[in-house]
């Protein structure tokens, strides 16, 4: 069962290249039955906070530099629907990035917004999600004029970063808000040797996930506000609705702890840690097959390791790291990996990761010997449909380079529309019900209200070929189906 299996994971030699940021490290919270309380007298209420969470939240002011900040129990989840709420009222436009979180896409649902897209260039020919540049921001609010903010992902899953500065001049000058989701970013802004934080270089409302890259626990994030662009009294009556009413103690304990460790501790954890990073990328470079992406444009603490022109998948290397050295990182895709890595990191993690992709590479010698001949001719057969369609690349974390969309229905009247289960295969040209997305991270594939385009169909089917995880589908019978629009409704 599920507490012996993690109590086994807890006292293994396995290492965690993945999040949460402490590292399965204690940070000193105490037995957690003996601090799980709920609102008596003396301790607070998250909802309308006037003591002990009240001063932790001005730290967590001081510490980001914002005007507002608040304690996030729902994790960035919470803070992305809280923020599509706060930034549109019912059925008004919003310009988003296409490589959204799933939760900004449920948040729009829930508001019936109509969305427009940015679609982030391909970064460096990787097969992920590149950054938004401003030009295109301002591209779609002249285009849209009606919008009521636009809304980014920086850093991306895999660390990617957008000029956050120049495309809120640009948002700005239009007078509407810029929003970012920062999930993977929490840690930026206290060292040089990182890129800035979203919430000095200007935008209006920023998410961010503490677990994901510092040391505190799973669902701990929190929200910054600066400005006035986005009313402070409307992201406390939308926080109030998405999160719980009895939020946990623990977790907001382990905030607070997180804080602290900051305050006292953040120059020389980061100059250690920006210290550790930089050896481990000067010495992989001796790499022969295996490929550890550089940071220029990105942050480094997201290692990526391309398993590109190996024969070897994401999944395939994970899996070897995970059976061989007991290394378990965060991500596969399907031609590449990632390593999370964090403050909390030793030198002894960083020396199990680099020896074991030099044994690993030194092994290689061809592709060939690195799959099984059924797994090498499917996957040939998929690249060989890639090329015929030239808007689809290897399943990685969503969309990336941009391509035609029709977006037959908004995606609120898709998702509420009557549908069927079409087998994937069958399914190009219909309109898509619900999300497919590949998790991690959770960007979708497909949203509702797209047709369906084939080049869509062989991410998703190449996805599932190289062993990923894909939300959204259902398995029948052998066959992969998805939800569509019923036909007789269109």
């Amino acid at each position: 069962m599920l507490d012996q299996a993690l109590e086994t994971y807890g006292k293994s030699k396995a290492y965690p290249f993945h999040m949460p940021g402490h590292k399965r490290r204690n940070m000193g919270i105490a037995d957690p039955y003996q601090v799980d309380i709920t609102e008596i007298h003396g301790f607070d209420n998250l909802h309308d906070p006037q003591g002990y969470l009240l001063e932790a939240m001005e730290h967590l002011q001081n510490l980001y530099g914002s005007d507002h900040s608040y304690l996030l129990v729902g994790g960035s989840t919470a803070g992305n629907l809280a923020a599509v709420f706060a930034a549109a009222d019912q059925g008004q436009e919003l310009i988003v990035g296409r490589n959204s979180h799933r939760s900004v896409y449920n948040g729009a649902y829930l508001r019936r917004c109509r969305l427009h897209y940015l679609y982030p260039r391909p970064w460096a020919g990787a097969p992920f999600s590149g950054e938004i540049f401003p030009e295109d921001v301002e591209e779609a609010l002249l285009r849209y004029p009606e919008s009521r903010g636009v809304l980014i992902t920086c850093p991306t899953y895999e660390g990617v970063m957008s000029d956050v500065g120049e495309i809120a001049e640009v948002c700005h000058r239009h007078g509407v808000p810029l929003i970012v989701d920062a999930a993977h970013g929490a840690h930026l802004g206290f060292s040089p040797f990182f890129p800035p934080s979203p919430v000095k270089e200007g935008a209006d409302l920023v998410v961010m996930s503490l677990h994901k890259t510092l040391p505190s626990l799973t669902q701990t994030a929190v929200l910054h506000l600066r400005g006035e662009r986005i009313s402070r009294e409307r992201c406390e009556k939308f926080l109030s609705i998405f999160q719980s009413s009895s939020p946990s103690y623990v977790l907001m304990d382990s905030m607070v702890k997180c804080i602290r460790y900051l305050e006292e501790n953040k120059e020389e954890a980061f100059s250690r840690f920006a210290g550790l990073l930089t050896d481990f990328y000067d010495r992989a470079e001796c790499l022969r097959h295996l490929r550890v992406l550089g940071t220029r444009g990105r942050d480094p603490s997201k290692i990526v390791i391309s398993t590109a022109g190996t024969g070897m998948t994401g999944e395939e290397l994970s899996r070897w790291l995970r059976e061989t050295d007991g290394l378990e990182l965060e991500m596969s895709a399907s031609d590449y990996a990632l390593a999370m890595t964090s403050i909390m990191d030793s030198p002894e993690g960083f020396e199990r990761l680099l020896a074991a992709l030099r044994e690993l590479d030194g092994q290689m010698s061809g592709p060939e010997e690195t799959r099984d001949s059924r797994a090498m001719e499917e996957r040939t057969r998929l690249q060989k449909r890639q090329k015929r369609n030239r808007g689809s690349s290897a399943a990685g974390s969503g969309a990336g380079a941009k391509e035609e969309v029709e977006q037959v229905l908004e995606l609120w009247e898709a998702e509420d529309s009557e549908r069927e289960e079409i087998a994937l295969e069958e399914a190009g040209g219909s309109v898509a019900a619900g999300q497919v997305a590949v998790y991690p991270p959770g960007i979708p594939l497909i949203v509702p209200g797209e047709r369906i385009g084939e080049s869509r169909i062989l991410q998703i089917e190449q996805a599932l070929a190289d062993g990923l995880t894909v939300n959204g589908l259902k398995r029948r019978e052998g066959r992969w189906y998805l939800p569509a629009v019923k036909r007789q409704n269109m």
